[in-house]
């Protein structure tokens, strides 16, 4: 008897925990046409277009992040090189640089934020 409502308590366990996705955000929508990714309580939103690379921050809430003092690095890797840029605060929650990477907009990315109350880091994959 202990043995079977040891089992059960398990199997229920083990139901219920999945179901908590189901309470999750669901998919990230970007504001500014770029690619999303959500990391330590931030989203990040990484646009790259012909003339620049633009970093957006905001919160769980998709409230803007103030970077004011913050700077990041944005790491590509673009048929099989890796290109770094820079980013620099330039709104209240944008980081900016005006530099082309070719091939940028679809290349995986390592972004590290540094500046904030929390360091930030993740990664973007690659599109195909």
């Amino acid at each position: 008897m202990k043995n079977n409502l040891k089992f059960v308590s398990l199997l229920l366990v083990g139901l219920w925990v999945p179901s908590w996705s189901l309470w999750a955000d669901g998919i990230l929508t970007a504001a500014h046409g770029g690619r999303m990714v959500e990391a330590h309580g931030s989203r990040l939103e990484l646009v790259v277009a012909a003339d620049k690379v633009d970093l957006y921050v905001t919160d769980h809430g998709d409230k803007p992040v103030a970077v004011h003092g913050a700077s990041a690095k944005v790491t590509f890797l673009v048929g099989g090189k890796k290109e770094e840029v820079a980013l620099m605060a330039v709104g209240d929650n944008l980081l900016s640089s005006q530099k082309t990477v070719a091939g940028g907009d679809k290349a995986a990315a390592v972004i590290t934020v540094q500046g904030l109350p929390k360091p930030i880091s993740a990664r973007i994959p690659a599109q195909k």
